[in-house]
Protein backbone atom coordinates (compact mmCIF):
# COMPACT_ATOMS: atom_id res chain seq x y z
CA UNK A 1 0.00 0.00 0.00
CA UNK A 2 2.80 2.34 0.93
CA UNK A 3 4.62 1.48 -2.30
CA UNK A 4 1.45 2.14 -4.30
CA UNK A 5 1.04 5.51 -2.60
CA UNK A 6 4.61 6.48 -3.45
CA UNK A 7 4.11 5.48 -7.09
CA UNK A 8 0.87 7.48 -7.22
CA UNK A 9 2.59 10.58 -5.82
CA UNK A 10 5.43 10.24 -8.32
CA UNK A 11 2.97 9.92 -11.21
CA UNK A 12 1.10 13.01 -10.03
CA UNK A 13 4.31 14.97 -9.68
CA UNK A 14 5.49 13.92 -13.14
CA UNK A 15 2.11 14.78 -14.59
CA UNK A 16 2.17 18.17 -12.88
CA UNK A 17 5.68 18.79 -14.14
CA UNK A 18 4.71 17.86 -17.69
CA UNK A 19 1.58 20.02 -17.49
CA UNK A 20 3.55 22.92 -16.00
CA UNK A 21 6.19 22.49 -18.66
CA UNK A 22 3.50 22.48 -21.35
CA UNK A 23 1.96 25.68 -20.00
CA UNK A 24 5.35 27.33 -19.85
CA UNK A 25 6.24 26.13 -23.33
CA UNK A 26 2.96 27.19 -24.88
CA UNK A 27 3.14 30.65 -23.33
CA UNK A 28 6.86 31.13 -23.85
CA UNK A 29 7.81 34.10 -26.06
CA UNK A 30 10.13 31.78 -27.97
CA UNK A 31 7.11 29.80 -29.19
CA UNK A 32 4.90 32.77 -30.01
CA UNK A 33 5.15 33.77 -33.66
CA UNK A 34 5.58 37.42 -34.53
CA UNK A 35 3.09 39.06 -36.86
CA UNK A 36 4.66 40.14 -40.16
CA UNK A 37 3.30 42.78 -42.51
CA UNK A 38 1.26 41.19 -45.30
CA UNK A 39 -0.27 43.53 -47.86
CA UNK A 40 -1.89 43.48 -51.30
CA UNK A 41 0.18 46.42 -52.51
CA UNK A 42 -0.95 46.40 -56.15
CA UNK A 43 -4.41 45.80 -57.60
CA UNK A 44 -5.23 45.88 -61.29
CA UNK A 45 -8.69 45.38 -62.75
CA UNK A 46 -11.48 43.47 -61.00
CA UNK A 47 -10.17 41.83 -57.81
CA UNK A 48 -12.29 40.61 -54.89
CA UNK A 49 -11.32 39.50 -51.41
CA UNK A 50 -13.16 37.43 -48.81
CA UNK A 51 -11.74 37.89 -45.34
CA UNK A 52 -11.17 34.75 -43.29
CA UNK A 53 -14.24 33.73 -41.32
CA UNK A 54 -16.64 35.84 -43.39
CA UNK A 55 -18.99 35.04 -46.27
CA UNK A 56 -19.01 38.35 -48.12
CA UNK A 57 -16.78 39.30 -51.04
CA UNK A 58 -15.59 42.92 -51.21
CA UNK A 59 -13.58 44.90 -53.73
CA UNK A 60 -9.85 44.69 -53.05
CA UNK A 61 -8.10 48.05 -52.80
CA UNK A 62 -4.46 48.92 -53.23
CA UNK A 63 -2.41 48.60 -50.00
CA UNK A 64 -5.09 46.58 -48.21
CA UNK A 65 -3.76 44.41 -45.38
CA UNK A 66 -4.43 40.69 -45.80
CA UNK A 67 -4.01 37.78 -43.41
CA UNK A 68 -4.36 34.04 -42.89
CA UNK A 69 -7.65 32.65 -44.16
CA UNK A 70 -8.29 35.42 -46.70
CA UNK A 71 -9.26 34.37 -50.22
CA UNK A 72 -8.36 36.53 -53.22
CA UNK A 73 -10.13 36.18 -56.56
CA UNK A 74 -9.13 37.91 -59.80
CA UNK A 75 -11.28 38.19 -62.90
CA UNK A 76 -10.15 38.35 -66.53
CA UNK A 77 -7.39 40.87 -67.30
CA UNK A 78 -6.91 41.48 -63.57
CA UNK A 79 -4.10 40.89 -61.09
CA UNK A 80 -3.22 41.23 -57.42
CA UNK A 81 0.28 41.39 -55.95
CA UNK A 82 1.02 40.61 -52.31
CA UNK A 83 4.16 41.29 -50.29
CA UNK A 84 4.91 39.32 -47.12
CA UNK A 85 7.53 37.88 -44.80
CA UNK A 86 10.85 39.30 -43.63
CA UNK A 87 10.94 43.03 -44.49
CA UNK A 88 8.12 42.29 -46.99
CA UNK A 89 10.72 41.10 -49.50
CA UNK A 90 8.63 38.20 -50.83
CA UNK A 91 6.04 38.77 -53.54
CA UNK A 92 3.12 36.76 -54.92
CA UNK A 93 1.24 37.74 -58.07
CA UNK A 94 -2.21 36.25 -58.69
CA UNK A 95 -2.81 36.66 -62.41
CA UNK A 96 -6.11 36.66 -64.38
CA UNK A 97 -8.91 34.29 -63.36
CA UNK A 98 -7.13 33.07 -60.26
CA UNK A 99 -8.40 32.03 -56.84
CA UNK A 100 -5.82 32.05 -54.06
CA UNK A 101 -6.27 31.25 -50.38
CA UNK A 102 -3.70 32.60 -47.90
CA UNK A 103 -3.25 29.64 -45.60
CA UNK A 104 -0.24 30.49 -43.37
CA UNK A 105 1.38 33.73 -44.42
CA UNK A 106 0.95 36.42 -41.77
CA UNK A 107 3.31 35.14 -39.07
CA UNK A 108 6.98 34.27 -38.95
CA UNK A 109 7.91 30.69 -39.70
CA UNK A 110 6.66 28.36 -42.42
CA UNK A 111 4.44 29.91 -45.08
CA UNK A 112 1.88 28.32 -47.40
CA UNK A 113 -0.90 29.31 -49.81
CA UNK A 114 -3.57 27.30 -51.62
CA UNK A 115 -3.82 27.94 -55.35
CA UNK A 116 -7.30 26.69 -56.15
CA UNK A 117 -7.21 27.70 -59.80
CA UNK A 118 -5.37 30.02 -62.16
CA UNK A 119 -1.78 31.24 -62.29
CA UNK A 120 0.51 32.40 -59.48
CA UNK A 121 3.99 33.94 -59.74
CA UNK A 122 6.19 33.72 -56.66
CA UNK A 123 9.39 35.66 -55.99
CA UNK A 124 10.79 34.47 -52.67
CA UNK A 125 13.86 36.44 -51.63
CA UNK A 126 13.98 36.12 -47.84
CA UNK A 127 12.35 33.65 -45.49
CA UNK A 128 12.76 33.26 -41.74
CA UNK A 129 15.59 30.97 -40.67
CA UNK A 130 14.83 27.28 -41.24
CA UNK A 131 11.39 28.08 -42.64
CA UNK A 132 9.69 27.02 -45.88
CA UNK A 133 7.24 28.41 -48.41
CA UNK A 134 4.82 26.17 -50.27
CA UNK A 135 2.16 26.58 -52.94
CA UNK A 136 -0.48 23.87 -52.59
CA UNK A 137 -2.67 22.92 -55.54
CA UNK A 138 -5.32 20.21 -56.00
CA UNK A 139 -2.62 17.88 -57.39
CA UNK A 140 0.70 19.08 -56.00
CA UNK A 141 2.73 20.86 -53.38
CA UNK A 142 5.46 23.17 -54.73
CA UNK A 143 8.05 24.41 -52.25
CA UNK A 144 10.90 26.86 -52.46
CA UNK A 145 14.51 25.81 -52.63
CA UNK A 146 15.36 28.80 -54.80
CA UNK A 147 13.52 32.03 -55.44
CA UNK A 148 11.34 32.37 -58.52
CA UNK A 149 8.65 30.19 -60.06
CA UNK A 150 5.20 30.10 -61.64
CA UNK A 151 2.40 27.71 -60.75
CA UNK A 152 -0.58 27.27 -63.07
CA UNK A 153 -3.66 25.20 -62.13
CA UNK A 154 -6.11 24.15 -64.83
CA UNK A 155 -8.68 21.43 -64.06
CA UNK A 156 -6.73 18.39 -62.75
CA UNK A 157 -3.30 19.57 -63.92
CA UNK A 158 -0.61 21.68 -62.27
CA UNK A 159 2.11 23.19 -64.46
CA UNK A 160 5.28 24.50 -62.87
CA UNK A 161 7.79 26.83 -64.53
CA UNK A 162 11.01 27.46 -62.62
CA UNK A 163 12.73 30.76 -63.39
CA UNK A 164 15.25 31.01 -60.56
CA UNK A 165 16.76 28.51 -58.12
CA UNK A 166 15.02 25.19 -57.49
CA UNK A 167 11.55 24.06 -56.48
CA UNK A 168 10.63 20.77 -54.84
CA UNK A 169 7.41 19.06 -55.89
CA UNK A 170 5.24 16.63 -53.99
CA UNK A 171 2.46 14.97 -55.93
CA UNK A 172 -0.76 14.65 -53.89
CA UNK A 173 -3.19 13.27 -56.44
CA UNK A 174 -6.90 13.10 -55.75
CA UNK A 175 -6.44 11.13 -52.53
CA UNK A 176 -4.51 13.99 -50.93
CA UNK A 177 -1.65 11.67 -49.97
CA UNK A 178 1.84 13.09 -50.40
CA UNK A 179 3.89 11.01 -52.79
CA UNK A 180 7.60 11.00 -53.57
CA UNK A 181 9.32 14.39 -53.66
CA UNK A 182 11.23 15.53 -56.75
CA UNK A 183 13.27 18.62 -57.63
CA UNK A 184 12.81 21.00 -60.57
CA UNK A 185 15.66 23.36 -61.47
CA UNK A 186 15.77 26.76 -63.14
CA UNK A 187 14.63 26.44 -66.75
CA UNK A 188 12.42 23.38 -66.18
CA UNK A 189 8.76 23.07 -67.10
CA UNK A 190 7.03 20.29 -65.16
CA UNK A 191 3.44 19.05 -65.09
CA UNK A 192 1.56 17.02 -62.52
CA UNK A 193 -1.68 15.61 -63.90
CA UNK A 194 -4.19 13.94 -61.64
CA UNK A 195 -2.49 11.35 -59.49
CA UNK A 196 0.41 10.87 -61.89
CA UNK A 197 3.96 11.67 -60.77
CA UNK A 198 5.69 14.94 -61.87
CA UNK A 199 6.81 14.92 -65.50
CA UNK A 200 9.28 17.29 -67.13
CA UNK A 201 7.79 18.38 -70.45
CA UNK A 202 10.32 20.95 -71.64
CA UNK A 203 12.39 24.03 -70.85
CA UNK A 204 11.62 27.72 -70.70
CA UNK A 205 11.72 29.54 -74.02
CA UNK A 206 12.86 33.11 -74.61
CA UNK A 207 9.29 34.39 -74.35
CA UNK A 208 8.89 32.82 -70.90
CA UNK A 209 12.13 34.37 -69.67
CA UNK A 210 11.31 37.82 -71.08
CA UNK A 211 7.84 37.70 -69.51
CA UNK A 212 9.34 36.87 -66.10
CA UNK A 213 11.94 39.63 -66.32
CA UNK A 214 9.29 42.10 -67.46
CA UNK A 215 7.15 41.27 -64.43
CA UNK A 216 10.12 41.70 -62.07
CA UNK A 217 10.82 45.06 -63.67
CA UNK A 218 7.20 46.13 -63.24
CA UNK A 219 7.42 45.29 -59.53
CA UNK A 220 9.66 48.32 -58.96
CA UNK A 221 6.90 50.53 -60.32
CA UNK A 222 4.13 48.72 -58.48
CA UNK A 223 5.97 49.01 -55.15
CA UNK A 224 6.61 52.75 -55.53
CA UNK A 225 5.12 55.01 -52.87
CA UNK A 226 5.53 58.66 -51.85
CA UNK A 227 9.23 59.56 -51.93
CA UNK A 228 10.36 62.80 -50.27
CA UNK A 229 13.08 65.15 -51.42
CA UNK A 230 12.33 67.48 -48.51
CA UNK A 231 9.85 67.00 -45.67
CA UNK A 232 11.39 68.86 -42.72
CA UNK A 233 14.93 70.00 -41.99
CA UNK A 234 16.94 66.97 -40.78
CA UNK A 235 13.99 64.62 -41.41
CA UNK A 236 14.91 60.99 -42.05
CA UNK A 237 12.47 61.09 -44.98
CA UNK A 238 14.71 63.51 -46.90
CA UNK A 239 16.52 61.59 -49.64
CA UNK A 240 18.53 64.37 -51.32
CA UNK A 241 20.63 67.30 -50.12
CA UNK A 242 20.42 70.91 -51.49
CA UNK A 243 24.19 70.86 -51.95
CA UNK A 244 24.64 71.78 -55.61
CA UNK A 245 24.85 75.58 -55.83
CA UNK A 246 25.29 77.04 -59.31
CA UNK A 247 26.02 80.32 -61.11
CA UNK A 248 26.46 83.26 -58.74
CA UNK A 249 26.36 80.91 -55.78
CA UNK A 250 27.73 83.52 -53.37
CA UNK A 251 24.51 85.46 -53.95
CA UNK A 252 22.40 82.66 -52.42
CA UNK A 253 21.38 82.44 -48.79
CA UNK A 254 19.51 79.43 -47.37
CA UNK A 255 18.02 78.95 -43.92
CA UNK A 256 15.45 76.69 -42.29
CA UNK A 257 12.39 78.77 -41.53
CA UNK A 258 9.71 78.06 -38.93
CA UNK A 259 7.67 80.99 -40.19
CA UNK A 260 4.43 79.66 -41.68
CA UNK A 261 5.66 76.40 -43.23
CA UNK A 262 3.24 74.66 -45.55
CA UNK A 263 3.31 71.63 -43.23
CA UNK A 264 5.45 70.17 -40.48
CA UNK A 265 7.84 72.19 -38.34
CA UNK A 266 9.73 74.19 -40.94
CA UNK A 267 10.34 74.96 -44.59
CA UNK A 268 13.28 76.20 -46.68
CA UNK A 269 13.84 79.93 -47.13
CA UNK A 270 16.02 81.09 -50.03
CA UNK A 271 17.27 84.61 -50.58
CA UNK A 272 18.83 85.67 -53.89
CA UNK A 273 20.60 88.99 -53.43
CA UNK A 274 20.63 89.86 -57.13
CA UNK A 275 24.39 90.42 -57.08
CA UNK A 276 26.77 88.78 -59.57
CA UNK A 277 29.89 87.80 -57.57
CA UNK A 278 30.79 85.03 -60.01
CA UNK A 279 29.75 87.09 -63.04
CA UNK A 280 27.12 84.57 -64.17
CA UNK A 281 23.95 86.64 -63.91
CA UNK A 282 21.97 83.59 -62.78
CA UNK A 283 21.74 81.21 -59.80
CA UNK A 284 20.41 77.78 -58.98
CA UNK A 285 20.35 75.03 -56.36
CA UNK A 286 20.31 71.27 -57.02
CA UNK A 287 19.22 68.62 -54.51
CA UNK A 288 21.78 65.84 -55.01
CA UNK A 289 22.45 62.31 -53.80
CA UNK A 290 25.01 61.80 -52.43
CA UNK A 291 25.96 65.31 -51.29
CA UNK A 292 27.73 67.31 -54.03
CA UNK A 293 27.44 64.46 -56.52
CA UNK A 294 27.54 65.80 -60.08
CA UNK A 295 27.65 62.32 -61.58
CA UNK A 296 31.15 61.53 -60.32
CA UNK A 297 30.03 58.65 -58.08
CA UNK A 298 27.17 56.21 -58.23
CA UNK A 299 24.29 57.28 -56.00
CA UNK A 300 20.79 58.50 -56.66
CA UNK A 301 17.62 56.42 -56.61
CA UNK A 302 15.44 54.34 -58.88
CA UNK A 303 12.20 56.34 -58.97
CA UNK A 304 10.39 54.18 -61.50
CA UNK A 305 6.69 54.32 -60.74
CA UNK A 306 6.53 58.04 -59.89
CA UNK A 307 4.03 59.92 -62.02
CA UNK A 308 4.90 63.45 -60.94
CA UNK A 309 7.23 65.60 -58.87
CA UNK A 310 5.27 67.98 -56.66
CA UNK A 311 6.26 70.80 -54.30
CA UNK A 312 4.84 73.86 -52.57
CA UNK A 313 6.30 77.35 -52.97
CA UNK A 314 5.51 80.97 -52.13
CA UNK A 315 7.23 84.33 -52.40
CA UNK A 316 7.96 86.76 -49.58
CA UNK A 317 5.88 89.46 -51.25
CA UNK A 318 4.55 87.85 -54.41
CA UNK A 319 5.84 88.44 -57.92
CA UNK A 320 9.19 86.70 -57.41
CA UNK A 321 10.08 84.92 -60.65
CA UNK A 322 11.66 81.46 -60.81
CA UNK A 323 12.87 80.62 -64.30
CA UNK A 324 12.84 76.83 -63.85
CA UNK A 325 11.83 74.18 -61.34
CA UNK A 326 12.74 70.64 -62.27
CA UNK A 327 14.51 67.34 -61.70
CA UNK A 328 17.26 65.24 -63.28
CA UNK A 329 19.72 66.34 -65.93
CA UNK A 330 22.92 65.57 -63.99
CA UNK A 331 25.65 64.33 -66.36
CA UNK A 332 29.09 62.93 -65.61
CA UNK A 333 30.22 59.33 -65.34
CA UNK A 334 26.86 58.31 -63.83
CA UNK A 335 24.29 60.50 -65.61
CA UNK A 336 20.64 60.85 -64.72
CA UNK A 337 18.28 58.85 -66.90
CA UNK A 338 15.77 61.69 -67.32
CA UNK A 339 15.12 65.40 -66.99
CA UNK A 340 11.86 67.32 -66.62
CA UNK A 341 11.05 70.91 -65.69
CA UNK A 342 8.45 73.68 -65.62
CA UNK A 343 8.72 77.47 -65.76
CA UNK A 344 9.00 80.38 -65.72
CA UNK A 345 6.76 80.80 -62.68
CA UNK A 346 5.72 84.00 -60.89
CA UNK A 347 5.20 83.14 -57.23
CA UNK A 348 2.40 84.50 -55.07
CA UNK A 349 2.62 85.38 -51.39
CA UNK A 350 0.45 82.33 -50.57
CA UNK A 351 1.49 78.70 -50.71
CA UNK A 352 0.80 77.16 -54.12
CA UNK A 353 1.31 73.56 -55.24
CA UNK A 354 3.27 72.96 -58.43
CA UNK A 355 3.70 69.73 -60.35
CA UNK A 356 6.20 68.42 -62.89
CA UNK A 357 4.80 65.58 -65.00
CA UNK A 358 6.99 62.49 -65.21
CA UNK A 359 4.77 60.45 -67.52
CA UNK A 360 6.88 58.47 -70.02
CA UNK A 361 10.12 59.45 -68.29
CA UNK A 362 12.83 56.89 -67.61
CA UNK A 363 13.35 57.21 -63.85
CA UNK A 364 15.70 54.26 -63.30
CA UNK A 365 18.53 56.46 -62.04
CA UNK A 366 18.14 59.98 -60.64
CA UNK A 367 20.89 61.67 -58.59
CA UNK A 368 19.54 65.18 -59.18
CA UNK A 369 16.24 64.94 -57.34
CA UNK A 370 15.10 68.58 -57.62
CA UNK A 371 16.35 72.01 -58.62
CA UNK A 372 15.37 75.64 -59.02
CA UNK A 373 17.01 78.31 -61.16
CA UNK A 374 16.45 82.01 -61.62
CA UNK A 375 18.38 85.04 -62.91
CA UNK A 376 19.05 88.74 -62.43
CA UNK A 377 16.93 89.78 -65.41
CA UNK A 378 13.88 88.17 -63.81
CA UNK A 379 14.66 89.58 -60.33
CA UNK A 380 16.75 92.76 -60.69
CA UNK A 381 16.57 93.48 -56.96
CA UNK A 382 16.83 89.87 -55.87
CA UNK A 383 14.12 87.66 -54.41
CA UNK A 384 13.11 85.85 -51.22
CA UNK A 385 10.99 82.72 -51.51
CA UNK A 386 10.05 79.56 -49.62
CA UNK A 387 9.82 75.88 -50.63
CA UNK A 388 8.26 72.98 -48.74
CA UNK A 389 7.05 69.38 -49.15
CA UNK A 390 9.07 68.38 -52.22
CA UNK A 391 8.18 64.83 -53.19
CA UNK A 392 7.69 62.26 -55.92
CA UNK A 393 4.19 60.82 -56.21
Amino acid sequence: MKKLLIISVVVVLIGAAVFYGYIRLSSSPAVEKALQKTQAFFISGDVMIKKGGTQNWVDAKRDVDVSDGDIISTRGKSAAEIQFGVQSKNVLAAKSNTTLELENISYEGDKSVNLKKGKLLALIEQLDDDSTFEVKTPTAVCGVVGTGFETDVQADQTTLKVYEGKVYLKNTGFSGMIRKESIASAGDIVTIKGSSPPKKIGTLNQGDIESWQSWKGDLVEHLFRTFYIFYDEASTENHYSPSGWLGDYDAIRRVSSERFPHSGNNCLRFRYTGRTPQGAGWVGVYWLNPVNNWGDVKGGFNLKGAKKLSFWARGENGGERIVRFGMGGVGGKYPDSAKAEIGPIALTSQWQKYEVSLIDKNLEYISGGFYWMTDKNSNPDGAVFYIDDILYE
